[in-house]
């Protein structure tokens, strides 16, 4: 499966009885795996730097997901094609914007929003922080079957490249079997990226 093993110091308190492991699988991306003898669930979750889709915050966006144990290899085959293979409808894709763009209107009523804004406004232009936070439909402009939404797309495989991703996954019984989501990620993603980008 071309995974690699790194020993790397797991600090934890004492009375943590959990298990912990940090591996690097075949695409370079980090898994930390967690085996709990106690639990009667299994979770995955999956951090990409950038609050709740999941949740996007300033510097993250985290995706997770639990459920029972006897579902989590299918689940997780599931859970992996929203990054392989992002659908975006035209529906679905102006839903979202159309969400995006309620969101920044109840803001617009918010003081500790709008002076969030006004700090974001008065950083520094090049730096990150700068950028708008939300966004709007008019700033997040994807009109279905044109060149717009080929452009989103683009986006989404530039920014969910799998290096940049980081995985922990949390099960009864360790070593997981994880070998559907490594292949999904290093094949599929790459198969699509190359597809879309050339590259």
């Amino acid at each position: 499966m071309g995974v690699g093993r790194e020993d790397v110091e797991i600090l934890k308190p004492r009375i943590d009885k959990r298990e912990y492991r940090r591996i690097v699988i075949r695409n370079s991306l980090q898994v930390l795996l967690i085996s709990d003898l106690d639990t009667d669930k299994c979770a995955a979750s999956m951090n990409h730097g950038g609050r709740t889709n999941a949740f996007t915050a300033s510097e993250m966006i985290n995706y997770f997901f639990d459920v029972n144990t006897d579902c989590f290899e299918e689940a997780l085959d599931w859970f992996a094609q929203f990054f392989i293979k992002p659908l975006m409808s035209a529906n679905a894709t102006m839903r979202e914007i159309k969400a995006v763009d309620s969101e920044n209107q109840k803001n617009l009523l918010s003081d500790a929003w709008r002076m969030n804004q006004l700090q974001k406004h008065l950083s520094l232009e090049s730096h990150p922080y700068h950028k708008f936070s939300i966004g709007t439909k008019f700033f997040v402009v994807c009109e279905p079957g044109t060149q717009h939404m080929e452009a989103l797309l683009k986006v989404v495989y530039e920014l969910y490249t799998d290096y940049v991703l980081k995985n922990p996954f949390y099960e009864m019984e360790m070593p997981i079997r994880f070998e559907l989501f490594d292949i999904n990620l290093t094949q599929a993603v790459q198969k699509d990226r190359v597809a879309l980008l050339g590259r």
